[in-house]
């Protein structure tokens, strides 16, 4: 069989006598029987079942892991000591709680709600923490035991630190031995507030900061001790920034036992205590001396029992940086014994109301 078509004009001859071959039909596609269709709805049932019940077990998991974390009294991530391989932190143990007392920690401390330690006897803590990376967060909660408890409260050794904290009711509300650093803290209603003593070393160095110390009747509201073997081979320093130290027996006590002291004290306030505002003294024995060279800047002390600053049986500088105001104390401003020189430096300020008593 032949055609002809008109293709620019010509005629062409098209032969239809091989034909494409024609494609298969495909085969009628079977109706699935009801019982398939069941098998196919129960296996995709099942599988939403699995991946819920998983997905359900791993929420619980994290829910309960959760729940136990807020109901902890603490959170605890172990220091250096304690890790598998040096240089990784783990992070916290979630559930883990301190109890009054006990081992001390090296690591971080969390508290979630409030510390009650009544039972504290002469000589212990209700929590302790060793070393630089100890460091202590109360999370505004507070460490107390009851009226007159002959034990400490925070005990810190060998630089380890507290922040957040409110501590009170106990003998020393915050003990310190051999450096440490103090931060963001209340610390009120004890004997002492916060109580150092200082072995002289080059890691003896202590750092009160943002603290509020208060109503410490019995004692000083910071009473620091640094001790050595003679002023000129021993050497220990404290630095003060933005503290205040009211209502205490006294404000400040700093005193030496054959040492030389660092003292800075700025933006601070020493006010309304039955002692001194800031004392700094040797401790008082035979062959016993002390040096100091004091910084202040930005002082208030006011309202004290006796001076508003006293600095005596020692020797060395007291630096005045910037405005010291001691006013309206029981005695006089301030009284500085023999051996003591006071340097106004250029931006510094010195008001004292009350005479200037010099030592003999």
């Amino acid at each position: 069989m032949s055609s002809q078509a008109k293709v620019d004009g010509s005629t062409a001859q098209l032969d239809m006598e091989d034909q494409p071959p024609s494609l298969p039909t495909p085969p009628k596609r079977q109706k699935a029987s009801s019982f398939s269709n069941i098998s196919r709805i129960l296996v995709f049932a099942l599988g939403i079942f699995i991946v819920g019940s998983i997905g359900f077990a791993g929420y619980s998991a994290f829910a309960s892991r959760d729940i136990q974390q807020q109901n902890a009294v603490a959170v605890i991530r172990e220091g250096p000591d304690n890790q598998g391989k040096a240089g990784k932190t783990p992070p916290p143990v979630c559930g883990s709680t301190v109890q009054c007392g006990g081992e001390a920690y090296t690591g971080e401390v969390k508290l979630t709600e409030d510390l009650y330690c009544p039972q504290t006897t002469s000589g212990t803590c209700a929590i302790t923490l060793e070393g630089e990376d100890a460091v202590l967060d109360c999370n505004q909660y507070m460490i107390f035991g009851d009226d007159n408890s002959p034990g400490n409260g925070i005990c810190l050794r060998n630089s380890a630190s507290a922040i957040n904290c409110n501590v009170q009711k106990f003998k020393d509300g915050i003990y310190v031995e051999n450096g440490g650093e103090i931060n963001e803290c209340e610390v009120m209603f004890n004997i002492f507030g916060i109580k150092v003593e200082n072995e002289a070393s080059s890691t003896t160095k202590m750092k009160i900061s943002n603290t509020y110390i208060h109503d410490n009747a019995g004692g000083s509201g910071i009473f620091f001790l640094g001790s050595g073997e003679s002023p000129e081979s021993s050497e220990t320093s404290i630095e003060v920034n933005n503290v205040k130290s009211n209502h205490n027996g006294e404000g400040m006590s700093i005193y030496g036992k054959n040492v030389k002291l660092q003292v800075q004290v700025k933006d601070s306030e020493t006010s309304n205590n039955s002692g001194s505002g800031i004392e700094i003294d040797s401790v008082f024995g035979v062959n016993i001396s002390a040096a100091v060279d004091v910084e202040l800047d930005g002082i208030i002390s006011r309202y004290n029992g006796v001076y508003g600053l006293l600095v005596s049986s020692v020797t060395g500088d007291v630096k005045v940086k910037g405005a010291v105001n001691l006013y309206k104390n029981g005695n006089s401003g301030f009284y500085v014994g023999s051996g003591v020189d006071i340097v106004v430096e250029r931006r510094g300020a010195l008001n004292s109301c009350g005479h200037l008593a010099s030592g003999s």
